[in-house]
């Protein structure tokens, strides 16, 4: 019971005696946020319960007037479930302190508790009227297995003395003899029943056994026909299993609840979004795989990040934290199992001054060339001189200069990301140019010539 997963914040308020739930031991954890349901067999959580999730607590006895808490609550699913807390006998009567003190801590918390808890003053007064009458009260340990309606214990606990108006005082001779006849009659009526189930015959009326064993001054319960199994032919019927991929490297996220985050490598990652179990393929060889899965409940249930390479298990990583985050950091080496990676395509480097359409080139003098497909606005200074520019297309500029600087700027005026071109030429031969694809982008000039 030592991983709880707990919040950082989170607080043990008390932790509860051995008690049944569905027929086995837990023990119950209260803390300040929940109610934790442990098995106490294998330390495994069962349930978690937020007390905001609890509808009705209701303090009652079952046949063996033993104390129970009845929870309704609802389900992260949204269904509304309910679930019998049965506090077993126990030595000094520790088991009515532990329900009187869970009901004190489900209040505390808002926990609407309906009723008053019957088990104290009922049981009490259950054992000092078996005590005073001469009947042995049977102790029953914590190690006791599950809670049947009907046992050997039970039966003790439900024979009693007679009271004085029913007659004279019964000696423990006959109680023995009443057990023993309960006995040899349940048996027979196994015996019978499976009898009756192996040979085939007509279906046994179920009402004349339970008739004629009611009929006797002990009760017993009726016995119910096992039901028949068909032999199953070949292996025994499953659910089928998971098959992983392959060919290749693969990523397999098993969650009952919803999961988000992303996986992938070298760059190339693929976004998750999903619940249940997941593959996804992973076209990269020899890589880091890099990753994050979350929850995206409180749940408790284990979520799952495995990676396979050619079918096989390189690694794999879990949490049942509620909220829980798996990062992932996994190396794999070279794809196995017959999947093609795909051979990178060598980037060709296209110059940018390759969209320039043909043009003629003035001989002599010196030009500015400015091209671009949309319209720009600017200017161009020498000498002292400056001269505006504002059109589209292609278009040449001349300068009243042999020899000097060049400045100037011209602007994109829409968000394209068609190249703007900006040349100087002297005498028909290239000086400069500088070019600018960004939307709304500015090309400025520095030149000597």
């Amino acid at each position: 019971m030592d991983n709880l997963n707990l919040n950082s914040d989170e607080k043990i308020i008390q932790t509860t005696q051995t008690i049944i739930i569905d027929g086995v031991r837990h023990e119950v954890v209260l803390t300040d946020l929940r109610i934790i349901l442990v098995k106490s067999e294998t330390g495994e959580i069962h349930e978690t319960i937020p007390y905001t999730d609890v509808i009705l607590a209701i303090p009652g006895a079952n046949k063996l007037r033993e104390p129970v808490i009845t929870i309704s609550f609802n389900s992260p699913e949204g269904e509304k479930r309910t679930l019998d807390l049965i506090f077993i006998r126990h030595k000094d009567s520790q088991n009515l302190k532990e329900i009187e003190r869970c009901l004190v801590l489900l209040k505390q918390h808002n926990v609407p508790v309906e009723g008053k808890n019957p088990g104290t003053d009922e049981v009490h007064r259950d054992q000092d009227r078996k005590e005073n009458n001469g009947v042995p009260v049977v102790s029953e340990k914590i190690s006791r297995p599950a809670v049947p309606e009907w046992s050997f214990t039970s039966t003790l606990h439900m024979v009693k003395k007679s009271s004085k108006e029913e007659g004279p005082e019964r000696s423990p001779l006959v109680l023995i003899i009443a057990v023993v006849l309960i006995i040899a009659m349940v048996a027979g009526g196994v015996f019978v029943a499976g009898h009756v189930m192996k040979t085939k015959n007509a279906p046994v009326n179920q009402s004349t056994i339970v008739a004629e064993i009611t009929t006797t001054s002990v009760p017993s319960p009726a016995l119910t026909p096992a039901p028949e199994y068909q032999a199953a032919s070949g292996t025994e019927s499953s659910a089928p299993p998971v098959t992983v991929p392959t060919n290749g490297i693969w990523a397999k996220i098993s969650y009952p609840g919803n999961f988000t985050g992303y996986i992938g490598a070298k760059g190339r990652l693929i976004e998750v979004n999903s619940s249940g179990t997941r593959f996804y393929q992973l076209p990269v060889n020899d890589a880091m795989i890099e990753g994050s899965i979350e929850k995206q409940d409180g749940s408790s249930d284990k979520i799952e990040v495995g990676i396979y390479n050619g079918g096989v298990l390189v690694s794999a990583i879990e949490t049942r934290k509620p909220w829980g985050l798996i990062d992932i950091h996994i190396p794999v080496g070279p794809a196995t199992g017959g999947m093609v990676i795909p051979t990178p395509v060598p980037e060709i480097q296209v110059s940018p001054y390759a969209s320039l359409p043909p043009a003629k080139i003035p001989p002599t003098g010196v030009w500015v060339r400015v091209f671009y497909p949309g319209n720009y606005i600017g200017s161009i200074s020498a000498n002292g001189q400056m001269m505006a520019v504002n059109s589209t297309g292609d278009q040449f500029y001349q300068l009243s200069l042999a020899n000097g600087l060049i400045d100037g700027s011209i602007e994109k005026q829409d968000g394209s990301v068609k190249n703007l071109i900006i040349e100087v030429y002297k005498d028909g031969a290239l000086i400069s140019r500088s070019y600018t694809s960004t939307p709304q982008g500015l090309v400025e000039m520095h030149t000597k010539v």
